[in-house]
């Protein structure tokens, strides 16, 4: 996709000073060569006939007092990415390196009157070699500074579109090598991926019944008659129908410890973790949609990052009104050895490092399923399970690699104002991991942020090495039978506390400022100061919670 080379010639542009308060390029890099790439790219992408004569593709630059013209007409070049970058920055980059005498004369977005896909991957493949060049000129710090941003940028992009195909699109642009130079491009193709089967499932929700048989699956079909190539995806999505399973087929169910809505089990003979969910009787008919839909997702192949298990299906329980969710378990479970919940392994004397990772990879799995459209809403401790070895040898969190999975789907709704939503656990101690505006009957809409306070209690209690409900108990005693919300609501203020007797008294004298900052900025919901990095000035779009999180503590190094 030519425009996601812009958006790397732009984030580059910005650490190479062209876009600076100064103007000026900066003196560690070779102006010499700088000047000649971009000569090579300002080529390749102003001058149309030379394009047609090498390429043999039709274009058509637009003035910026054209660029309403139908779509329809000329196509964007880059689909989901085609307004990610401004004409004033395109203009900027060019003026600024001396290779336009006038910014009114820069041409506006280029627009696609004819493309030839062989001759247009040829000349995409060009730009991604000069500005590969551009890139290697940098050193090892801005460089990884530089896929930081890209990181963002797309992180931002696939949150925010609402465009199935051009997401499809951007997946199959990801998984070209060297794309972005990072290791995280198959996990951004990844979410790309999901967000659209999301997306579909969606679409085919709020259609009738007879509209949904007689319209081919959004889900399991992304071919555009109108496009002049069509995006499949790399997961075999089942249907509403295929979905379904036997519960007469769950047998050996064994209670995990920590969490009792999940169970170990066997279906057909097949190890599986089960998680349960109560059908309210009031909704349920409106339940159950949202339900093979979710099922639909988590049954769709997603990237380790992610972190969570594969969905086999639903079926519903014959002996009480609740429905199982039927997930695989990885095949390095042997000897029907149980994954044991976050919140039973708080003890012993992990090190910083190890809980350090810990609190990263949950992180990393929140923001992908967050920039997928996918929001967690049941997000606690005994939530994220932690698979033993399958010998049973290791005895201790400190002996072993803490790998979580994330899990507790079955309160997890998409990212859309037209949800609906359910009545939480009247639980007190699951109540405190939830934000004040989430708990008993939700006066707003369950919102993202409400999800990243939550992760910010799990990182408390991942740096503390202690359960949230011990280091609450000072203004709350969640044992009791029934506990005000009134009271409830208090956790987040004390949590915030930084004074000697508050919730982050002692975080950061045990795992650093920080990994402190960190769990403060997601309780709550605002950037410091102490993260505003010179990169994010100017930058194309504003980084989110997360993406600033995972910067952080990625950074961190113990």
């Amino acid at each position: 996709m030519l425009n996601l080379q812009e958006i790397r010639l732009t984030e580059w542009a910005r650490r190479a000073g062209l876009l600076s308060v100064s103007h000026e390029l900066d003196k560690r890099l070779n102006a010499v060569v700088v000047q000649a790439v971009l000569k090579e790219l300002e080529n390749l992408l102003l001058d149309t006939e030379k394009l047609k004569l090498r390429y043999k593709l039709g274009l058509k630059a637009l003035s910026l007092s054209t660029e309403t013209t139908s779509h329809a007409e000329h196509p964007p070049v880059g689909g989901v990415l085609d307004v990610a970058i401004s004409d004033e920055t395109r203009r900027d980059i060019m003026f600024k390196a001396g290779l336009i005498q006038d910014r009114n004369n820069f041409p506006g977005r280029l627009r696609w009157a004819a493309v030839d896909k062989s001759r247009f991957e040829e000349y995409v493949g060009q730009i991604r070699l000069f500005v590969h060049e551009l890139w290697a000129l940098l050193d090892p710090l801005r460089q990884d500074e530089l896929a930081s941003g890209i990181q963002m940028v797309l992180s931002h992009v696939i949150g925010t579109s609402r465009q199935i195909e051009g997401l499809h699109a951007l997946k199959e642009t990801l998984e070209q090598p060297s794309v972005i130079a990072s290791n995280d491009d198959t996990s951004l193709a990844s979410a790309a991926e999901i967000k659209a089967i999301g997306m579909s499932a969606s679409t085919m929700s709020v259609l009738s019944p007879l509209e949904r048989s007689s319209t081919p699956s959004a889900v399991t079909s992304h071919e555009n008659p109108s496009s002049s190539t069509s995006h499949s995806t790399s997961s075999t999505v089942p249907s509403r129908t295929a979905i379904h399973l036997e519960s007469t087929k769950i047998q050996d169910c064994i209670a995990i410890q920590g969490n009792p809505d999940m169970s170990l089990a066997r279906y057909d003979g097949e190890k599986v973790l089960i998680e349960w969910k109560d059908l309210p009787v009031h909704s349920r008919s409106k339940i159950m949609t949202r339900v093979q839909d979710l099922a639909i997702l988590l049954s769709a192949h997603k990237h380790p990052t992610f972190r969570s298990l594969r969905c086999k299906g639903i079926a519903r329980d014959g002996a009480a009104p609740r429905i199982a969710f039927v997930f695989e378990l990885p095949d390095s479970i042997t000897n029907f050895q149980p994954p044991r919940p976050l919140r039973t392994l708080l003890r012993g004397n992990p090190s910083v490092t190890t809980r350090l990772q810990l609190a990263l990879k949950i992180t990393q799995s929140v923001r992908y399923f967050h920039m997928a459209g996918w929001l967690h809403k049941n997000l606690q401790s005994s939530n994220v399970l932690i698979l033993e070895p399958g010998d049973g040898l290791t005895m201790y969190p400190e002996h072993q690699a803490l790998e979580p999975i994330l899990a507790g789907f079955a309160f997890s709704r998409l990212d859309s104002a037209s949800e609906i939503s359910e009545q939480p656990s009247a639980d007190p101690q699951r109540d405190i991991y939830r934000h004040p505006e989430a708990m008993g009957e939700p006066s707003e809409s369950f919102t993202a942020a409400k999800d990243v306070y939550a992760l910010g209690t799990i990182l408390l209690e991942i740096g503390e090495w202690r359960s949230l409900k011990s280091l609450v108990e000072k203004i709350v005693n969640v044992g009791k039978p029934e506990v005000p919300l009134q009271q409830l609501a208090k956790v987040r203020p004390f949590l915030l506390e930084e004074g000697a007797k508050g919730g982050l008294a002692t975080l950061g004298f045990r795992m650093g400022d920080v990994y402190a900052a960190v769990t403060k900025m997601m309780l709550s919901g605002e950037i410091p100061e102490s993260f505003a990095r010179a990169e994010d000035l100017g930058r194309i779009v504003t980084p989110n919670l997360l993406d600033v999180a995972v910067r952080e503590l990625g950074r961190c190094i113990i």
